[in-house]
């Protein structure tokens, strides 16, 4: 693992258990685990009474906490055999199993942003796509992130890509791209995880379907440099600048490691992307963004950037867990004068215009230093699209960007090659 974790807990579902390769897994990941209290057996009663025992269901980020530490894991196996009536009457009899997924159902998930639904209830631009997640939660500790509170990690990845590929199979209208795990960086986990090798593995033998890794901000790669992907593994990196890397993202590798990090893997033959996310205006933003495009284009290549805003709250929210004195004043300001109309918007807490102003900002650095990079931008509205003199992308449709459902280097529906 990235470093040894030290959780206050760790619970041992029964099917983990009963498993001899879920068993190997959990056995091998505990190897690399620091914990007094590891209960095995957990039946769902028990772990219904453990979520409510716990506290993990109050809301939180982690810039919240006085003394963070890292969370309770669950080592639990996804459900995919559970037929429809048997997952109605289990989360009947169990309703604290929906909690961060511990009921085990999902894992070939239908993102559906790029509904009609969603653009009118979010008022942003995305793209639907089937994805993969196998773990809910991470030890990371970013200021701004929500994912802190249990780690929900499925151990049965065999049983899960047999599944995985009967649904592939299946898909009408297809698709070329696959994103794995948003719901966490799944590098932080590897390689006692062992999910990797099996995914890229997997992939690799397949002749029109491409692997998405989410390594997010880790720079833990050394372990599957070697494995035989055969370029069908895409690794995609969230960056940040060197302020925002170190102080608001305090377990995460610093910025530039990021990037050495992703160097080390295009030397290896994997496609690399980047997701400037979330975009966060620190006091010196502009110098901090121009040193790390900088260092993006004198040491990688990636096929897109992609550029995401910091979303999702209200000011109120990102003032109680973000350092508000770390940031731009001028941006502070922009947030405390229209926090009130952006209440409830998933797009704030920063108003139009200043965010426009960051964006430009990166367009032209990017443009800059290599100006035939294409960039796009992520979960923005159509007022932003339309204010960078691109027509706002209609609902359905595919457009390049990183994780859209055809965005595979050379697919038609994605006009960069890498």
């Amino acid at each position: 693992m990235f470093r040894r974790l030290s959780p206050p807990a760790v619970y041992i579902t029964r099917e983990a258990e009963s498993d001899e390769r879920c068993a190997r897994r959990v056995e091998r990941m505990l190897g690399a685990i620091d914990c007094d209290h590891i209960e095995r057996g957990v039946t769902d009663e028990r772990l219904a009474e453990i979520v409510q025992e716990s506290g993990w269901q109050q809301p939180f980020r982690w810039g919240q906490q006085a003394a963070p530490r890292d969370p309770a894991i669950v080592f639990n196996t996804c459900k995919n055999d559970h037929s429809p009536e048997e997952r109605e009457r289990r989360l009947e009899q169990f309703p604290a199993l929906r909690f961060a997924r511990l009921s085990g159902y999902g894992g070939f998930d239908f993102r559906s942003d790029g509904s009609p639904a969603y653009r009118e209830r979010e008022g942003r631009i995305c793209q639907s796509a089937w994805e993969f997640h196998t773990i809910w939660g991470c030890p990371f500790r970013c200021a701004y992130c929500w994912f802190g509170a249990v780690l929900n990690v499925m151990v049965d990845i065999e049983a899960f890509l047999e599944h995985a590929d009967r649904r592939i199979r299946e898909l009408d209208p297809p698709q070329t791209i696959y994103k794995w795990d948003n719901g966490t960086d799944i590098n932080c986990f590897e390689p006692e995880y062992d999910a990797t090798r099996l995914m890229v593995d997997y992939f690799a033998r397949q002749e029109r379907n491409r692997l998405l890794l989410y390594t997010g901000k880790s720079d833990h790669v050394d372990f599957m440099l070697d494995y035989p992907h055969g370029g069908h593994t895409i690794i995609q990196w969230s960056l940040s600048g060197r302020t925002q890397s170190t102080v608001l993202e305090p377990e995460t590798a610093p910025w530039n490691r990021r990037v050495e990090a992703a160097a080390k893997c295009q030397a290896a033959g994997y496609p690399i992307r980047f997701r400037f996310s979330p975009i966060i205006p620190v006091r010196g933003w502009r110098e901090e963004n121009r040193e790390l495009i900088e260092l993006i284009f004198a040491t990688t290549r990636p096929d897109i950037m992609v550029l995401c805003m910091l979303g999702w709250m209200d000011y109120d929210v990102a003032a109680a867990c973000v350092d508000m004195s770390l940031l731009d004043e001028q941006m502070v300001r922009a947030m405390e004068g229209t926090a009130p109309f952006l209440k409830g918007r998933r797009y704030g807490p920063l108003p139009h215009d200043a965010r426009a102003e960051i964006y430009r900002f990166l367009f032209d650095e990017i443009r800059r230093v290599s100006p035939n990079t294409p960039v796009t931008l992520c979960l923005e509205t159509p007022a932003m699209w339309a204010e960078f003199g691109r027509r706002p992308p209609q609902v359905g449709a595919s457009y390049p960007c990183v994780c859209g459902p055809y965005c595979t280097p050379g697919h038609p529906k994605f006009l960069p090659t890498a």
